[in-house]
């Protein structure tokens, strides 16, 4: 019974510990249907004690969330009839944390597997019309799928691939008559990147075939695919390319071949920024929206013909947005605004950000046409070009491909804005491709977490404060003043011992802080890869302006930062104290990192608290040109637990960074091998100290050696008798410094200084060896009692 007991106690304990850093590292499937009910699986690591999904977006409600077991969680949903198409991003919170960032794809169509072998045209997989197959393109593999179409029907295909965020797959897609014939193929697109889509209207009645595969043929296991096939319209465009908040607007899409197609949108008066605008036709939608720029500019659309400045578009008051198209054979666009003396603007092209395939060159020209500046890629190929007007007048901006090309979807937005200030913020990129590491905010309860944030000013130079939406119940947080000279700062976050287990997407903002300073705000933006390749980049990434919180756990451990007792002093060096408080059985090492540095602080990039230990010196060193000043700084750690890996955090301690309280210089000095001599170093103070400091020459070179000095404050010099051997190393040597302790507080405050002190040693001249007396030898290597200059020395060899 005592055994059984034992067992079922062990069994409800090990339910009860949740897997701290939960992984989530697929989702099946990874496409649903709108309108439905359906299970969908979560699998990956220390999944178990699921407490929800938090979606980006609306439209999907969670039914049920039932762990399996730890790798696997099962959750039932509910998608909303009007839930919008495309990608759907997610995480899991378990009570253990939260998980990187997944994709859930909604779709308009059901779902239906490939069916092996499918990799000929003559045996193809049949398939309806406005269906989606989920597949998967191995090595050498080319899936083929058929469906029958009427002369005149239209068809369009869009392979979903890339972009389910699982690792570099770059699909192709091709249409093929019954004759064999390729109708329309792609690779890449401006509109989908690496994904591909591809549209025709049947020039007979039969049975078509839709190729997909790996653009290489290099695809693996791992190299899903949603492949869409129906009647839907998929246009490459949207335009005009921009609205304001709340506006209602009809939208043509561009780029269908069955033509162009019109909507009208109202716009969210909420929304702001890159937005999504989805093509109709028939009751059936594009899988995946155009994009269009909102903000409360106020716009226009550019009127044919517009080429050179006689013919140039009026443009509306500083500041304005226009619309233009670049849809003939060398067409470049002219827009006439005005301009004031001494006027800062900014002009920005919007094209390849919003999928255009245009490579935008923008030019700003005077009231005669002659070019004044101009810009082709500032970044990425989209045109930046900042400009001070000259004089009071007309002036005319020209937009145009730099290759001379056009289309109908070559479309961009121009926006001219008066130069102003902003302000934004970032989380850091912890791991090289790995930008997901460390990017939400987990905190244990009855504990802390920290995070560093970067800030990014524009036209803006001012102290900044950081606020945060509300967090959950119990939680808080700490940030330290944020003065103008930062460009990051740490943030702690702390939770009661008694906060309930709970979490959420929370905003920050960052915002301005003096009473000389504009009063501006901005977000903080979240930008997640799902993909990246080493020298690359991205290739499929979401974007979002709010964060994972939440409070998780226990963890089997806490670190503490002590305050340090003295400052540190420019070019000198503090040991940091840390300690570790251990719950009973939990002696696992300890993985700690300066999470901070202040400016000119320098410190170990990481340092392990072995297991069963815990305290360690943390040893930082500030440069000469450090400023001084009182910084917060803290300390990160994580370990390796029985329930997986846990972050926590030291609170904040103040660092106080002052100039030295003592300052040397070393004299030159100059001496032969088996010749002892002294060295001089002269002291200043600018910090008065009671005690007795300590001295030690450091950098001496091989084959010399000298005794440490003890010192009360005010003394003028010191003299370090150096003993010099018979092989010690010859030349000049003029990495001298000292090394001085200073007594404080109980402590010390260890300084360098005097760096750049020099010791030149020669061999000796035949002519002294010769002569030198025997008996002399002794009394020859005991020091002066008073160090000769160099000039003393040298007159003292003169014949």
């Amino acid at each position: 019974m005592l055994r059984l007991f034992s067992i079922l106690a062990f069994a409800l304990l090990t339910v009860a510990d949740a897997g701290f850093t939960p992984e989530l590292a697929r989702i099946l499937p990874q496409g649903i249907q709108r309108g439905t009910e359906i299970d969908i699986n979560l699998r990956g690591n220390r999944l178990e004690a699921p407490e929800e999904i938090l979606f980006h977006k609306s439209g999907i409600e969670v039914l049920k969330l039932e762990a399996k077991d730890p790798k696997h969680v099962i959750a039932r949903i509910r998608i909303s009839p009007d839930a919008e198409l495309g990608e759907h991003p997610l995480r899991l919170r378990t009570k253990g944390g939260v998980t990187f960032l997944r994709s859930l794809w909604v779709g308009q169509f059901s779902t239906l597997e490939e069916k092996e072998p499918n990799n000929s045209f003559e045996a193809p997989q049949k398939v309806s019309l406005n269906s989606t197959v989920q597949g998967l393109a191995k090595t050498e593999d080319e899936d083929v799928y058929s469906v029958n179409l009427k002369k005149g029907e239209a068809l369009s295909v869009e392979v979903e691939a890339m972009r389910l965020g699982r690792l570099f797959f770059d699909a192709y897609v091709a249409i093929l008559d019954p004759k064999r014939f390729e109708l329309a193929a792609c690779d890449d697109s401006p509109l989908l990147y690496t994904d591909a889509s591809a549209s025709i209207i049947a020039p007979e009645d039969g049975e078509y075939r839709i190729v997909v595969r790996e653009a290489a043929y290099e695809g693996n296991d791992q190299s899903a695919y949603r492949l869409h096939i129906g009647s839907f319209p998929r246009p490459s465009a949207a335009f005009p390319p921009g609205a304001k908040p709340g506006e209602t607007l009809d939208f043509r899409f561009i780029g269908d071949p069955s033509g162009e197609l019109t909507r009208s949108i109202t716009i969210p008066p909420d929304a702001s920024g890159r937005f999504p605008v989805f093509a109709e036709r028939g009751g059936l939608f594009s899988p995946s929206p155009n994009w269009i720029e909102v903000s409360p500019l106020e716009h226009l659309v550019e009127t044919e013909p517009n080429e050179g400045a006689k013919a140039a578009t009026p443009a509306p008051a500083i500041p304005f947005a226009v619309h233009g198209l670049i849809s003939k054979e060398k067409d470049v666009d002219w827009y006439r605004f005005a301009a004031k003396k001494g006027q800062n603007l900014d002009f920005n092209i919007l094209a390849r950000g919003l999928r255009s395939p245009l490579d935008s060159v923008i030019g700003v020209h005077d009231s005669k046409g002659k070019g004044l500046a101009n810009n082709d890629d500032q970044g990425s190929p989209d045109s930046i070009l900042k400009w001070t007007c000259p004089a009071d007048g007309d002036y005319f901006v020209s937009v145009r491909d730099k290759l001379m090309r056009s289309g109908p979807d070559f479309f961009y937005r121009l926006e001219a804005t008066t130069r102003a200030p902003s302000i934004s913020a970032t989380l850091p990129v912890a791991e090289r491709n790995k930008s997901q590491v460390r990017k939400v905010i987990s905190v244990p309860r009855g504990n802390r977490y920290a995070t560093v944030v970067n800030i990014a000013r524009s036209n803006l130079g001012c102290d900044a404060l950081f606020d945060s939406g509300p967090l959950p119940a119990g939680m808080s947080m700490h940030v330290p003043e944020i003065p103008r000279s930062l460009t990051s700062f740490p943030v702690v976050f702390e939770a009661q011992a008694d906060a309930a287990i709970a979490g959420g997407y929370v905003p920050f903002t960052i915002r301005s802080t003096g009473d000389k300073a504009p009063q501006v705000s901005g977000p903080l933006k979240e930008e997640i890869h799902h993909v990246e390749v080493n020298n690359q980049g991205p290739y499929h990434s979401t974007f979002s302006e709010k964060i994972a919180v939440a409070i998780i756990e226990e963890a089997p451990f806490t670190i503490t930062l002590e305050t340090p007792p003295t400052p540190i002093v420019q070019r000198g060096i503090l040991k940091l104290k840390v300690r570790a408080h251990r719950q009973d059985g939990f002696d696992e090492a300890i993985n700690l990192r300066f999470l901070w540095n202040p400016p000119g602080i320098g410190s170990p990039t990481n340092l392990k608290l072995e297991k069963g230990k815990n305290e360690i010196d943390y040893e930082i060193n500030a440069n000469a040109d450090a400023p001084g000043g009182e910084w917060q700084v803290c300390v990160l750690a994580d370990a390796n637990t029985a329930q997986g890996p846990v972050f926590v955090s030291s609170s904040l301690v103040p660092l106080k960074v002052v100039e030295p309280w003592v300052t040397a210089t070393i004299d030159l000095s100059a001496t032969e091998q088996s010749r002892n001599v002294p060295v001089l170093c002269k002291l200043e103070y600018l910090t008065t100290f009671k005690g007795k400091a300590k001295a030690e020459l450091m950098g001496l070179p091989h084959g010399t050696k000298t005794k440490p000095i003890e010192f009360p404050h005010g003394t003028a010099d010191l003299t370090f008798p150096i003993e010099v051997a018979k092989d010690a190393a010859v030349g000049k040597h003029n990495g001298l410094f000292l090394r001085i302790d200073v007594p404080d507080q109980g402590t010390t405050i260890l300084h360098q200084t005097g760096h750049g002190g020099t010791l030149r040693i020669d061999k000796p001249s035949q002519k002294e060896v010769a002569a030198k007396p025997k008996a002399d030898k002794a009394k020859e290597n005991k020091p002066a009692a008073k160090p000769l200059s160099r000039l003393e020395q040298l007159r003292q060899k003169a014949p």
